[in-house]
């Protein structure tokens, strides 16, 4: 007899989830490399960031998948709720369906298709696709994270067999020295000044400039150590790969209460932040 008959009947729920996130992340993908592979047509929204046939495709395509939950979606590309509506949700979806959007326009291949799900003001699931390398990371709360190979459009699992994909196994120790995750898009003189600082006390120190939440990816794989951001960033930036890293045993905090970034705050811009691979890392830097 199952102990614990009501969490397995959550987890079987969420890996429901997870598919039906993944389906659409996936479908996404094939729409936004359909416009990669023609001419990009950039468009400017009213806060000046740009915006692609790309974006309006696959945020219509990942609308129309979770709308099957239904569960409250919060995207970057529509009309979003106001902080009295979305305060009152006990869960919803956080979506960004290009992330890194000049990267795209770019053409470096460092975008992605984040797709978060937030539990009382933490992210439990987090679905990351890349689609110009057809990889995907997978996290799920209380769950290792794992790591999809050339998946197509198809997710390659169901909910009889669980989480997709093969556990993500960290590549990297503290030992092979410091290697810090930076904004290919966004750099700024605050991270470079903390770069700085952090080569006085580690000879060893490297820096990796990635578009889009791919650095998250990196941090989960251990591939990085550490990812400072000064720059402005959004819920929808940060939810799906704070999902992925928190499932891999790092974290992200806020920078000014020294505390695991919060979701559904009143105001959708996160405060400046940093990310560790190795949640216990963090201690040192805040001492």
């Amino acid at each position: 007899m199952n102990p614990h008959p009501h969490k397995e009947k959550n987890n079987r729920d969420y890996v429901t989830l997870v598919n039906i996130a993944l389906t659409a992340a996936l479908e996404a993908n094939v729409a936004i490399m359909d416009v990669y592979s023609g001419k990009i047509i950039p468009e400017e929204k009213s806060d000046g960031s740009p915006i692609t046939l790309a974006d309006k495709k696959a945020n219509s395509i990942i609308l129309n998948h979770l709308k099957k939950t239904g569960i409250p979606v919060v995207s970057e590309e529509s009309d979003i709720p106001d902080h009295s509506v979305r305060r009152s949700w006990p869960r919803y979806w956080i979506i960004d369906p290009l992330d890194g959007t000049k990267e795209f326009i770019g053409r470096n291949g460092e975008f992605t298709v984040n797709i978060a799900l937030i539990t009382e003001g933490e992210p439990v699931i987090g679905v990351i696709t890349a689609p110009a390398t057809q990889m995907a990371w997978v996290g799920l709360k209380g769950e290792r994270p794992r790591k999809i190979k050339n998946t197509g459009n198809i997710p390659p699992f169901d909910t009889e067999r669980g989480m997709p994909g093969t556990f993500i196994e960290k590549q990297m120790h503290l030992s092979d020295g410091i290697h810090v995750a930076v904004s290919r898009s966004h750099p700024d003189p605050k991270t470079t000044s903390l770069v700085r600082e952090l080569k006085r006390n580690h000879s060893k120190l490297t820096t990796q400039a990635k578009g889009s939440s791919l650095k998250f990816c990196d941090l989960a794989e251990g591939m990085a150590n550490i990812y400072p951001r000064y720059t402005p960033t959004f819920e929808w930036d940060t939810a799906a790969g704070h999902a992925i890293l928190n499932a891999a045993g790092g974290e992200l905090f806020d920078l000014n209460t020294k505390k695991p970034l919060r979701y559904t705050k009143k105001e959708l811009q996160n405060p400046p932040f940093i990310a560790f691979a190795d949640k216990e890392a963090s201690g040192k830097f805040f001492s």
